[in-house]
This record gives C-alpha cells, structure tokens and sequence, in this order.
C-alpha cells in the first residue's frame, strides 16, 4: 500500500531541522540524482548533468522543505519512492522536485502528487502554477497532458523550460 505523506511549511517562518526533514531531504536527494540520470537518454552530455544535479543535495532539498509544501510517497517498506514540492519563487506558485523511482513510473503517482499540489494552491486562492522542467521529451509531454503550456521566462533559462497552467 502507498502512503501519502504532506509537510506544509510554504508560508512558515521558522526553518524546521528536525531529524525527520533531515531524513527525507537525504532520500529526496538520492531520488531526484537517480531519477535525472535515469531520465536522461542524452538529452544533457555528463557535463552539462554534473552541473544541473549539483543542487540535489540534501543541504539544498532540506532548504526546499523548510519553506515549501510537500508531497511524498512511501511503500509498504516505507522507502520513498515519489516525491513532489510547491514552492514560492518570484512571487509565483512553483511545482519542483517531481520524481518517481523508475521502478514506480507509470502507475499515476506524479499525477498524484501534482494534483495534491494543486488542490493545496486552489486551497488558498492561486488561480495558476508554473514550472521550470528539463527538457525531457516524456517529462514535458507529462505537463502538456496535465495543461501546462510552454510560455516565454522571466528570466534566462539555459537548460529547462517555463510553462504555465491554469488551475
């Protein structure tokens, strides 16, 4: 059976440490580094991937957590295996870290995750999210399904791109 775990610390003001976020920013980590060079097939050289999963580590993912709501699932063995964060950026509701263990993908888990996100910003009155997704062809035609469409960025981006969806 698949647990849904949330942490809801997107407007909170205190940086919570504790030895549990600790834990899951560690298994969060591992997820998103496995689950980029799982999802890679080329599309970025090894270069380009050293330098987009240096901030995967569980310092930055702890820092994600402390000011953002979170969605993560674990097994009947209480491994994670999917995990999802709505963050504020730039005054804009942001969907980040969505990863699903390879083993786990295609059973409707990141749909999941992305509507429990979702409904949490319906929740307190956003009437949009935005994303910044890799160019992965399966990951980009993942948000088109959901109604994201791809819109011109704020600001410079190199190695994603900027999509917008109307909730």
């Amino acid at each position: 059976m698949i647990k849904t775990h949330t942490i809801n610390n997107l407007n909170s003001s205190k940086k919570n440490g504790s030895k549990d976020h600790k834990e899951i920013a560690l298994q969060i980590a591992k997820l998103a580094s496995d689950s980029m060079t799982y999802s890679n097939n080329h599309t970025y050289s090894k270069e380009e991937m050293e330098g987009l999963s240096r901030n995967k580590t569980a310092e930055s993912m702890l820092d994600l957590i402390n000011r953002s709501y979170v969605v993560y699932l674990t097994n009947e063995k209480d491994e994670l295996i999917g995990c999802g964060m709505v963050v504020k950026q730039d005054h804009l509701y942001f969907i980040k870290t969505l990863h699903i263990r390879p083993d786990y993908r295609g059973l409707g888990y990141a749909q999941k995750i992305c509507d429990l996100g979702e409904e949490f910003l319906r929740t307190i009155g956003e009437k949009e999210v935005y994303i910044e997704s890799l160019k992965y062809p399966k990951t980009i035609a993942f948000y088109q399904k959901r109604g994201f469409v791809e819109i011109p960025s704020y600001r410079l981006l190199k190695y994603t791109v900027f999509m917008i969806k109307k909730i």
